[in-house]
């Protein structure tokens, strides 16, 4: 009976336990659940890098089916596989598949709005030549397909208009996630027949012209709509959102491939969850993919790099043009894509971690390249630069920072960003300026003439200061190009200057990190200190690498960076939760206090030790009384 009293008391124990642990297991799931019901991600990078790539990897149904490398179970050359093992096996117990949004659709959606006649129209307008009697043929499919597909995506524009509160219908989501890829991919293939490379240019024509005017046939600016693709793809990722709702599912998202900044700034400023990936690669390994494909010949590459990264950007074509150069300036997190046979396996092992990460901040600490890029980054922010923020870290051999630097003038000079072309003008401010720049006439006539400060033609700025930069105006005077009128220092060449400035510390074989990448002047310093490696995200046009690096003995090294920097690298490695306190929610832990315990119980002891003996005096004195009234009675007996 007393055993059976044991194990009813036991078990109750064992449940209250359990419900216990399983009460701290639900409020952890909640907080990472939360984390992996909605994201994200931007794609972006060069043509031939990648994005493609990636995104039909995060498509897999299943971890299995992605198939990344398995990490090691022992013998770990370092502790990055160590990390790997852990994101591995987060990952395989949280997979999520993500939806797939093409940006070649969301143009679709534009040109499908248009009657064919003016679809008709507009593509025959960028084709190179005009057509033949052969492509009537083509050109009856061409219509079949098209008007096809214009009556759907009507009938679907219209409930949309109808159901804002919820976009999801099963026949909604059918169209834009099944039958309207179907339509970009049956187009693709009915114009590269009519004429090759005529589905490229219309789609960037298109794509320009929904920038400029929020249509698909004007190319008139309007810079009230210049947002509008962007809310279009909006509208995608809502109508996912209203269908989670009654499926309960995730909803995961990538959006393949973003070519303007401003897009990514869109999603960024709206989303906590949103990333902007880009995927890079070598030049040469990126043209050779390229090559490979039958179509793409070196003259069709050279026009793609030139329309994805215009040499330059004048007033409002910021706002609606490509610039993948910039894309990846302001990525959250840097892919490095090599050529490895078609494996994938190093793009698989950087998806198993940032994917992890994302999902569960802090499950793992930084990279060293990452901690010392991240630190390049921040100090960009120093720059005073007009043009381009670029930050720099030199490391010795084992990865210790020995100097910082940024694009900026020298010490002890004003930056760029905090001088007034009017202070100058109205003789102003004048330790700001440069003797060239407070006497010489010409160049004071040609500024006031770029910048308009006085009568009807005075240009507002809404407050904000009115700068202007030295070179500029210097080489516009010349007529030509001269890099050396700049008033910066490289940021690579700060940091070197750092290193000599405060006593000449040890780099011989140490690391170069750079947010950009260096120019052929600070490369040559860079060889000349003997650095080992150079990392840096995305490389300047032009020949620091072929001319300077790439030749002698002794050759530096060049790295792409990969890795989350920014605001991503705050995000994804500062926990939510320390995970010391994670372990103790999850697993229960009790980890006893032994000399508390052993205190307790000396103090247990002393208490009953100090009861017992008051029990025993207690007993002394009741005997000592008994035996004091046998002797008075045994004396009155007698």
């Amino acid at each position: 009976m007393h055993n059976h009293w044991l194990s009813q008391l036991k078990r109750k124990k064992e449940i209250a336990d359990s419900n216990r642990i399983n009460k701290a297991m639900t409020g952890l799931e909640t907080i990472y659940k939360e984390r992996a019901k909605f994201i994200i991600l931007g794609l972006t990078g060069r043509t031939g890098s990648g994005c493609t790539t990636l995104s039909k990897l995060l498509k897999q149904e299943s971890f299995s089916m992605l198939s990344p490398p398995k990490p090691h179970r022992a013998l770990f050359s370092n502790d990055e596989e160590r990390k790997y093992r852990i994101v591995y096996n987060y990952l395989s117990k949280h997979w999520c598949k993500f939806y797939h949004i093409r940006m070649s659709d969301v143009v679709s959606t534009f040109l499908l709005d248009l009657p064919f006649n003016d679809f008709d129209k507009l593509y025959k307008s960028t084709l190179d030549v005009e057509l033949g009697k052969n492509s009537e043929a083509l050109d009856k499919k061409l219509k079949e397909c098209y008007t096809d597909y214009h009556t759907k995506r009507a009938k679907a524009k219209g409930y949309a208009e109808q159901h804002e509160e919820n976009l999801y219908s099963q026949d909604i989501y059918q169209f834009y996630f099944n039958e309207l890829p179907a339509f970009t991919d049956k187009l693709k293939r009915i114009l590269h027949r009519i004429q090759p490379g005529s589905f490229t240019k219309l789609y960037q024509t298109v794509g320009n012209n929904i920038r400029k005017s929020g249509t698909a046939e004007s190319p008139d600016y309007n810079p009230d709509r210049i947002y509008i693709f962007s809310q279009r793809v909006n509208k995608l990722i809502k109508l996912l959102r209203h269908k989670s709702k009654s499926s309960k599912e995730n909803v995961c998202v990538v959006l393949d491939a973003i070519r303007n900044p401003y897009e990514a700034f869109f999603f960024r400023e709206r989303y906590s969850a949103f990333y902007l990936l880009s995927v890079t690669t070598e030049n040469e390994t990126r043209i050779n993919r390229l090559l490979s494909q039958s179509s793409i010949s070196k003259e069709d590459i050279k026009d793609i790099d030139s329309r994805e990264n215009p040499d330059s950007l004048k007033g409002e074509d910021r706002f609606w043009s490509l610039d993948l150069q910039r894309c990846i300036e302001i990525s959250d997190i840097h892919l490095y894509n090599p050529d490895d046979h078609n494996k994938l396996k190093a793009l698989k092992r950087q998806l198993v971690k940032y994917i992890s990460l994302i999902m569960h901040p802090g499950l793992i600490t930084p990279s060293q390249d990452e901690r010392c890029m991240q630190i390049a980054y921040n100090a960009k922010l120093n720059s005073g630069c007009l043009s381009r923020q670029v930050g720099a870290v030199v490391t010795d051999s084992d990865n210790s920072i020995k100097a910082v630097g940024w694009n900026n003038v020298a010490q002890g000079q004003t930056p760029c960003n905090l001088r007034r072309a009017e202070d100058l003008l109205a003789n102003e401010d004048e330790s700001a300026f440069s003797l060239f720049e407070r006497e010489n006439s010409k160049f004071r006539a040609s500024l006031g003439e770029i910048y308009s400060f006085t009568g009807s033609s005075a240009k507002p700025f809404n407050g904000k200061p009115v700068s202007y930069c030295f070179k500029d105006v210097k080489n516009s005077i010349d007529g030509e190009k001269n890099q050396v009128h700049t008033r910066a220092l490289h940021a690579e060449e700060n940091a070197f200057l750092q290193i000599s400035k405060h006593g000449g510390m040890p780099v011989k074989q140490g690391y170069l990190y750079t947010t950009a990448s260096p120019c052929e002047l600070c490369a040559k310093k860079a060889y000349q200190l003997k650095i080992d490696t150079v990392i840096f995200i995305d490389p300047y046009p032009g020949v620091a690498n072929d001319h300077i690096i790439n030749c002698g003995v002794d050759i530096p090294k060049l790295k792409l960076f990969c890795g989350a920097i920014g605001r991503a690298y705050q995000q994804l490695f500062e926990p939510i939760i320390p995970y010391k306190d994670e372990l103790e929610i999850g697993l229960d832990l009790n980890v006893p206090n032994k000399k508390k315990i052993l205190v307790e119980q000396n103090k247990k002891l002393k208490e009953k030790t100090k009861e017992l003996e008051e029990e025993l005096a207690k007993l002394r004195n009741q005997l000592n009384q008994k035996d004091s009234e046998q002797s008075v009675l045994s004396q009155t007996t007698n």
